[in-house]
């Protein structure tokens, strides 16, 4: 079955369009107007781009009045020559004198010799007076303890080579009372000296305190004390 086009009969959908007069006459006016507008912005944009474009300049004349420096000052008159200076007249020598001869020479003039007076005996020198010999410590010679080291505070302080030896000893300490009553030694004999008893004996004596007053009214604070300290051994 054919298809038939009823609008246009006599055209078939697969022909090339055909163009009128009228077509073809528009379009060259349209391709011409573009081509002449194209043409007017080419000539536009070399005339603003590519023309140059010239500034005149005028210049204005000024009268300028040229100011000579004043002439320098004349020089200084030269100064004045010095003065002449005359030469002194030349000196004349006098004539020698007659000096008179066989003149008499005065007499000695008596003149009393001067005293001078004797020296003054020296001072006698000045002898200071002797110091007086500072005080003797008091001799504490009956204490009275407050306090007194015990056995075990003897045991605590034993030497330890001493203990494993199971060897005494004897120690001697010279000592200072305090104001408090304490005790400030030094070991004076220590026997034997090869087993550390003095240093013992020195920690021991820490623990000793005495009143101010001895027994037979003494004064204590200030003095000195003889402590003897004797170690048995444990063992013993």
């Amino acid at each position: 079955m054919t298809d038939v086009d009823i609008a246009h009969p006599h055209h078939n959908p697969f022909d090339i369009p055909r163009r009128g007069k009228n077509q073809t006459r528009t379009f060259l006016i349209a391709a011409g107007v573009a081509i002449l507008f194209h043409v007017l912005v080419g000539y536009y944009v070399y005339k603003a781009k590519f023309q140059p474009h010239y500034k005149n300049y005028s210049e204005e004349k000024e009268e300028v009045n040229i100011l000579h420096p004043p002439p320098p000052p004349p020089p200084p008159p030269p100064p004045p020559p010095p003065p002449k200076v005359e030469k002194p007249p030349p000196i004349q020598p006098r004539p020698p004198a007659n000096v008179p001869v066989n003149i008499p020479a005065p007499p000695p003039l008596n003149i009393a010799p001067v005293a001078h007076p004797a020296p003054p005996p020296p001072a006698p020198p000045v002898v200071a007076p002797e110091k007086p010999p500072p005080p003797r410590p008091t001799i504490v010679t009956r204490p009275d303890w407050i306090r007194t080291p015990n056995g075990d505070d003897y045991a605590r302080y034993y030497p330890d080579r001493a203990s494993r030896m199971n060897v005494g000893g004897r120690v001697t300490l010279h000592c200072m009372v305090s104001v408090s009553g304490t005790l400030d030694c030094s070991v004076s004999s220590e026997e034997p000296s090869d087993q550390d008893f003095g240093s013992a004996a020195l920690k021991i004596s820490k623990l000793f305190k005495m009143r101010p007053m001895a027994k037979d009214g003494v004064p204590t604070a200030g003095g000195e004390i003889n402590i003897p300290i004797r170690f048995q051994p444990p063992s013993s």
